[in-house]
């Protein structure tokens, strides 16, 4: 929830006003008590945005549409609840990522999604001031029209308060790989302006990627009721959770990181920064491995590497975990990744996350850990990465 800026009440894009007051995202209640998220005429129905620390009662009673936007933790969008909980759970500070904008990407009004973008990071910064120092934010890009994307990184890098910008692990231009010099100007602004770039997936069915190309949107196997298309709702190009994020997620998210890595991206931009999130990390490192091994067997399809992939990761790359995995110590025991290339996220407040008690899985999963290790991952990376 934000409010609008004045100076956004009627913005400009490309030479033409547009009133936004009402177009940008906002949850209206409608005369019989639904909850809707309005954004530039859509309507969706507003749950199941933020159920941290519900039961499986409530997980479920959102699933069905039945949990009001207004019902979920005020942590969600107050600042005040927000820092009590990361008191309550032993977390110093936070990067914010946003929840409902992570689908802009594909909104198929490129000027106004331009807009969205920059009301969105002008709230953003705002709401991060009031954190006490304890909140930071990753501004969102409009990254269908590469070189607005690349103009608001240069934008909000004067923001107080943003400390990254996120894209999708998604191909915006016409399935193009991001090795394409069509996505240059984003890197570059990235490189020039020292924001890290999170590559944050989205299970939504609207872009290039896994849950197209693999057609996985849409099994109709889901045992709980779906959005079915009605007159003035936006109903999404999915109907499932499980397999869309399982499988789409780290899926994207390889694809990505093996076309910035082996593609020449960051022998191109030694200056830029990225950090791959929310696909889980125990993948990571046989898939380094595995293309370094190309590179060695196959190098004339990869002449402009200078150093392995797995070399450019260490240099320029880091890894999320989430707090339960596995897997965490190894990745960090390895020389292909290491401790100082891990940040960890609580995934707060999405269904999926552990509240309370996600630093106390984070403790459990890097106990074999060396103190210093373990200093690594629960904080120090996360401030080197992001400049904190």
């Amino acid at each position: 929830m934000f409010s609008i800026p004045i100076q956004w009440r009627t913005a400009t894009a490309n030479g033409s006003r547009m009133n936004v007051t009402r177009r940008v995202w906002h949850v209206e209640t409608d005369a019989v008590g639904n909850e809707w998220i309005v954004m530039n005429g859509r309507r969706q129905p507003a749950n199941g945005a933020a159920l941290a620390g519900m039961d499986h009662e409530d997980l479920e009673r959102a699933q069905r549409g039945e949990l009001k936007y207004t019902e979920v933790r005020p942590a969600a969008y107050n600042v005040k609840p927000r820092l009590d909980d990361m008191t309550a759970d032993g977390i110093d500070r936070s990067v914010l990522y946003p929840t409902m904008l992570l689908g802009i990407q594909s909104h198929p009004d490129v000027d106004f999604a331009k807009i969205q973008c920059r009301v969105y990071n002008d709230w953003l910064s705002d709401h991060v001031s009031d954190g006490e120092g304890r909140l930071f934010g990753a501004a969102v890009l409009p990254q269908q029209d590469i070189e607005r994307a690349a103009a608001e990184i240069r934008r909000v890098a004067t923001k107080p308060g943003i400390v990254a910008v996120f894209i999708r692990p998604n191909p915006t231009a016409d399935w193009k790989p991001f090795n394409d010099g069509v996505y240059d100007p984003i890197w570059g602004a990235a490189s020039d302006t020292g924001l890290p770039v999170g590559l944050h997936p989205f299970l939504a069915a609207d872009l290039p990627g896994a849950c197209i190309g693999l057609r996985i949107n849409r099994l109709g196997t889901s045992a709980m009721p779906v959005d079915t298309a009605r007159e003035g709702v936006t109903v999404a190009n999915f109907d499932n959770i499980y397999f869309t994020q399982a499988i789409a997620n780290p899926f994207d998210m390889m694809s990505s990181m093996a076309f910035l890595l082996a593609g020449g991206v960051c022998e191109r931009f030694s200056a830029l920064r990225l950090v791959f999130l929310e696909a889980n990390g125990g993948w990571l490192v046989p898939w380094l491995e595995r293309l370094d091994h190309h590179y060695e067997v196959f190098s004339w399809d990869v002449p402009w590497l200078k150093i392995r992939p797995s070399e450019y990761f260490r240099r320029q790359c880091w890894i999320s975990f989430d707090a339960d995995e596995s897997t965490l110590a190894f990745t960090a025991n390895s020389a292909l990744c290491g401790a100082d290339r891990i940040v960890w996220a609580s995934d707060y407040p999405h269904p999926d996350a552990k509240y309370p008690g996600v630093t106390a899985e984070l403790r459990e999963a890097i106990a074999s850990l060396s103190e210093e290790q373990q200093h690594q991952i629960a904080g120090d990376n996360a401030t080197a990465l992001y400049g904190l």
